[in-house]
């Protein structure tokens, strides 16, 4: 009895909570990474970036997740509430969360000139890195705005010598569910007090969110043969700390076990040559399949529903 208690215990652990009852131990594995980080919320109040970072740590913490998160220094560049977004950082780094570079002001390398984006990042770096080394940790990964890596090879191969020369590793992603464009019409949905709506684009946004994972498994089977441990990229918004923890009791139904980003790098699979060059930022799980010479599987990648990209365009179009 004793023996079978201790097993139960050790599953529940290693589990962690939400888990179904009678679940196996994790067989997947994903490293998580948020973007954008103190985050982006529509409008911009420090009341409600609080709220969201408490939120999200809260269930980082519960769910065992050793989430990075990466840094806009920008966005702590308000005047009378540096200290203050400055501390959402390190409420970070004090729940044992790393924290890498995003650049300072979120440009694009596609349309940014090399000189002007390579000075971005160090101006990215200057808040964050003595946090995390004053800490005892070690400041090294760079995670490029809209995963945007150069629209040509002299482009991207001068930023990775940059890079290099200043200590950083690039943050690959392999998952990613467009949360950018449910949380465009999610934010407008809960400023309006529209409840209905707002629980209709969470439903919406987990159950693509689910299905992406389903289909960059497949992929990740396509591709090597086996599954990789996978690397999320999401964002800090009020969205992704509104469906946190039914999110990662998802993962935990799948089979995920959290792993840091340094663990699943690890995975020879993340040393496949990078084949794509181009305007956009696709996963790598697409470059990799450039890179070996596999057909393009991008056009089969899901998208949100329509009534959300109808919504979306709407807005950015100046609808609302």
């Amino acid at each position: 009895m004793i023996r079978s208690l201790l097993v139960t215990l050790a599953c529940a652990f290693v589990l962690g909570p939400g888990a179904p009852a009678g679940q196996t131990a994790p067989t997947r594995t994903v490293a998580v990474t948020y973007d954008d980080l103190p985050g982006i919320v529509r409008p911009n109040r420090l009341e409600t970036l609080t709220d969201i970072n408490a939120r999200l740590v809260r269930v980082l913490t519960e769910f065992r997740v050793p989430a990075i998160g990466f840094v806009n220094e920008g966005k702590l560049d308000v005047p009378d509430e540096r200290a203050a977004r400055t501390a959402l950082l390190a409420r970070w780094l004090d729940a044992g969360l790393a924290l890498g570079n995003h650049t300072y002001s979120h440009r694009g390398l596609t349309n940014t000139p090399l000189a002007e984006y390579q000075a971005d990042v160090l101006r990215g770096e200057r808040i964050t890195r003595p946090m995390v080394e004053a800490r005892g940790g070690t400041f090294e990964f760079f995670r490029h705005p809209m995963t945007q890596t150069g629209p040509t090879r002299e482009v991207r191969d001068g930023f990775e010598r940059f890079l290099a020369e200043h200590g950083y590793r690039i943050a690959p992603f392999t998952i990613e569910d467009a949360d950018y464009i449910f949380t465009r019409v999610y934010d407008a949905a809960v400023e309006a007090g529209n409840t209905d709506q707002a629980s209709r684009i969470r439903h919406a946004y987990l159950d693509h969110q689910t299905g992406q994972f389903a289909f960059f498994e497949q992929l990740s089977i396509d591709t090597f043969g086996r599954e990789i441990p996978q690397i999320l990229l999401i964002h800090v918004n009020r969205l992704n700390a509104d469906v946190a923890a039914e999110s990662y009791r998802r993962m935990i139904a799948r089979g995920y076990r959290f792993v840091t980003l340094d663990d699943a790098l690890k995975d020879e699979a993340y040393r496949t040559p990078d084949g794509y060059v181009g305007r956009f930022g696709p996963s790598w799980l697409h470059r990799w399949r450039a890179g070996l010479g596999m057909p393009n599987r991008l056009p089969q990648e899901g998208e949100p529903p329509p009534w959300i990209l109808e919504a979306f365009n709407r807005m950015q179009g100046g609808g609302q």
